[in-house]
């Protein structure tokens, strides 16, 4: 049975030797002793979960009970919400509820669940429609949120009062783009896993590939890499890494592909690729590829029988 944490995280270490992940660990040293609510901002996929985790564990309150929820579901039944994320292990009511309460995009939390959620932090106790008795709380709050809370609190989109009682302790997680030298280290440790995860060997890594993991922006961080990286796997080869495999890879990169050859293999190469580029565009249909190719239909069928090509492994439902 999974844990808790094996729900939402992929790994349970801050992977990566670059400026900015040494002084989050640093941080993270001081951060897990305290007892104080923390604001854990980044960019979408930048593993604030992950923090929040390495928080909890560094923390007094390792022992005590986690609790996850989302902001965005407190915005439609808050009351409904918080009582199903801190009594999820109750059958019967308790008394005192105490812990740690991880709450994730704090920047999806409407002006109503900020109202609910304010009484909540600074009343210390939570009330539930049907029960008389207020249940009381000792929880230590860790949001997480985008880089856009601080822009929502100055347009009065977000209770200051609020941010403040969140905000004792603020750790900002660098984007991808800032720490490009960890990117290797993260996608060996990916192809790794899900390789281990798919039963597979783990390929060496081509030099095609590392030179696009390298270039490519990560607007996605590194959420984005493991989506890419399981795709990756998946699409390649067993035992290798196949650069066509890589989603953000261009069409037009497949001429710096071909290997060095001699210059009649690799013309055939490309002839091979284009011609099943456009079988595959238009699902095995000649004639539209060969007027994309500026071919003659019965060219472009001679063409095929030279290089080995079958219409009938475009045709759909043939695959």
């Amino acid at each position: 049975m999974k844990t808790l944490w094996e729900e939402y995280l992929v790994h349970s270490e801050l992977i990566g030797n670059s400026p900015a992940i040494y002084q989050i660990r640093r941080a993270l040293t001081f951060i897990g002793k305290s007892d104080q609510n923390v604001l854990i901002s980044g960019e979408p996929g930048t593993e604030k979960l992950l923090i929040a985790k390495l928080i909890i564990d560094a923390s007094p309150r390792n022992k005590a009970p986690v609790f996850i929820g989302e902001s965005a579901k407190l915005n439609v039944n808050f009351e409904q919400e918080i009582a199903a994320t801190l009594l999820r292990d109750n059958r019967a009511l308790p008394d005192a509820i105490a812990g740690t309460l991880v709450l994730q995009n704090l920047d999806y939390l409407d002006k109503r669940a900020q109202t609910r959620l304010t009484g909540l932090v600074q009343g210390g106790y939570l009330e539930l429609e049907d029960v008389k008795a207020p249940i009381a709380v000792d929880l230590r709050i860790l949001c997480t949120a985008s880089n856009r809370l601080s822009e929502l609190v100055e347009s009065d989109a977000f209770d200051p009062e609020l941010y403040l009682a969140l905000s004792a302790l603020m750790l900002k997680i660098p984007s991808l783009q800032e720490r490009k030298q960890d990117i290797l280290a993260l996608f060996d440790y990916h192809v790794a896993h899900f390789c281990a995860q798919m039963e597979r060997p783990t390929p060496p890594m081509p030099f095609e590939v590392f030179h696009q993991i390298l270039k490519y922006h990560w607007p996605g961080n590194v959420k984005e890499m493991e989506n890419v990286v399981r795709s990756l796997i998946a699409n390649s080869r067993e035992g290798e890494l196949c650069v066509e495999a890589l989603p953000f890879v261009e069409e037009y990169e497949s001429f710096h592909r071909l290997e060095l050859a001699n210059l009649n293999t690799a013309v055939s190469r490309l002839e091979k690729e284009m011609i099943e580029r456009a079988l595959r565009r238009f699902a095995g249909n000649q004639s539209r590829a060969a007027q994309v190719l500026q071919l003659s239909e019965p060219n472009l069928r001679f063409k095929m029988k030279k290089l080995g090509i079958l219409k009938e492994d475009f045709v759909m439902g043939n695959e």
